[in-house]
Formats: structure tokens, sequence, C-alpha cells
């Protein structure tokens, strides 16, 4: 009897605007996920303004740019962390990592081939904003995690991520998670926001892939967030008891029950 091979979980983690905390919520997702003895793979998709690898407290001699052109193989610019999850880590500062060419996209997609046999979950770091290169991987992605917070700003860039995908593409599910909340009250701030992006997208998007918004997490303003970041560690290593350290666990939970399992 032939059995297919297992292949990863692609999840693309985007927002429409920067400054957002998407990138903390995709490292600490990420070793929440190992923690549970799952097996990740982070791909830094920002790829012009990359700093995953600051973050995690890393200085990678080589990018994925680097495998892009051809100079090394991927097997070569993957890093291991002593977090249990792999990185693959982008440049920054690099003008052409704005635009993503056919060429590059194809290479994209060959470079994903052999790694997702490896990995539980490849989970893309993507840029802010909606051009090229972030399309493209929210659409190489199995499931999109939308990182938004309350702001007005945040909101109307976080619908226009959605109308793209939605009309551009087809894309129709979104996992959101609403960050830097009020912490007295972040669950009702997150069903909130849920709630105002729902009826937004239902009532102006015509679509024969009506959107659908699922609120999978809410994470309130944490001083241990900051902190992190200055020690470029992640919570679960510096403020374990921390409410953001908690409640990022218990999403990458929801993950694992809802997209690994």
């Amino acid at each position: 009897m032939i059995t297919k091979e297992k292949k990863a979980r692609r999840i693309a983690v985007i927002s429409g605007k920067g400054g957002v905390g998407k990138t903390v919520i995709t490292a600490n997702l990420a070793g929440a996920l190992s923690s549970l003895g799952r097996r990740i793979l982070v791909i830094d998709a920002d790829l012009g303004l990359a700093n995953l690898d600051i973050l995690l407290g890393l200085d990678p001699k080589l990018t994925i740019q680097d495998a892009l052109h051809g100079k090394h193989t991927v097997e070569e610019v993957l890093m291991a962390t002593n977090q249990g999850f792999d990185l693959l880590p982008a440049g920054s500062g690099v003008p052409e990592g704005a635009v993503m060419t056919p060429a590059m996209a194809e290479k994209m997609d060959l470079f994903l081939a052999p790694l997702e046999t490896k990995y539980d979950a490849i989970l893309f770091d993507v840029g802010a904003g909606i051009g090229d290169v972030v399309l493209l991987f929210a659409n190489l992605a199995h499931d999109i995690i939308l990182v938004v917070t309350p702001e007005p700003t945040s909101l109307m860039d976080a619908y226009a991520s959605i109308k793209i995908l939605n009309q551009s593409y087809m894309r129709s599910e979104f996992l959101l998670v609403v960050n830097q909340a009020n912490p007295k009250n972040y669950d009702q701030v997150g069903r909130t926001v849920a709630t105002h992006l729902q009826n937004i997208s239902s009532r102006f998007l015509e679509s024969a892939s009506p959107v659908q918004i699922k609120l999978i997490g809410s994470i309130p303003q944490d001083p241990a967030i900051p902190n992190s970041i200055r020690h470029r560690q992640l919570l679960a290593s510096i403020s374990p008891q921390a409410p953001a350290t908690r409640l990022l666990n218990n999403l990458a939970r929801v993950i694992d029950t809802t997209s690994l399992s």
C-alpha cells in the first residue's frame, strides 16, 4: 500500500499595517508550537525589511535572497534556533526584496517542495501592506492569520488586505488575531474587532467566496512584550507567567488542534 507523505501546513501571518506586532506573534507562535512537539519552520517573508533574526538574537551569514539568486542552497541558508524551530532568514535593506518577479515566485514554489515533508507547519512572516511579495506568500498559504490592533488605521488596512485577497485571489477564510488590546477587557475588544471586520466585509465585498473571519486570539498590551524584544528572547523564555505568554500559548494550541491535527 502506497501512503502519501504528510506535507507541512503553510500559514501566512500578515498585517495590512506595520507596527502591529506581527513578527513578535509569529516568533512566539513558532516557539509555542515547537514546545507542543511540532516541527516548525519560519520563513522571514519580509524580503526587503527582515527583522526576525534580530528578534531572535541571531546573526545570519546567508539569507533567502542568496538561495533565490542561486548562490547557495536552501539547506545552507536554514538556521536552527535555540527556541526549537528552524528559520529561513531574509535580508534587510535589500531594494529588490520588495519586488517578486515571476522567476522568483517559481523558485519559491520549488524551495517549498522539499521542505514540506520535513515540517508540520511552515510559517511565513509576511511584510506589511499589499505588495507583490505579500500577496505571493499569502496566496501560497493554506491558512492566513491576519494580525490587527484596535486602532482605526490598522482596521482600515486590514480590510484592504481582505478585499484584495478575496477579490483577486478568491481567498475567503481569515484567522484573526487582535493584538495590543486593552488588558482590562481584551476578550471583548477582540470580539468587537472581529464583528466589525466581518460586518464590513459582508456588506461591501461581493464575491463568489463570501468572507469568513474567525477570531482565534486576542492579546493584551503587556510590558513583557517590549521587554522580550529588548532582550531578543521569546516571551516563554523571559516572562513565562506573563498574560501575553499564556494567551500566545493558547493561540498555539488553537492552531495545533484546528490546522495541524
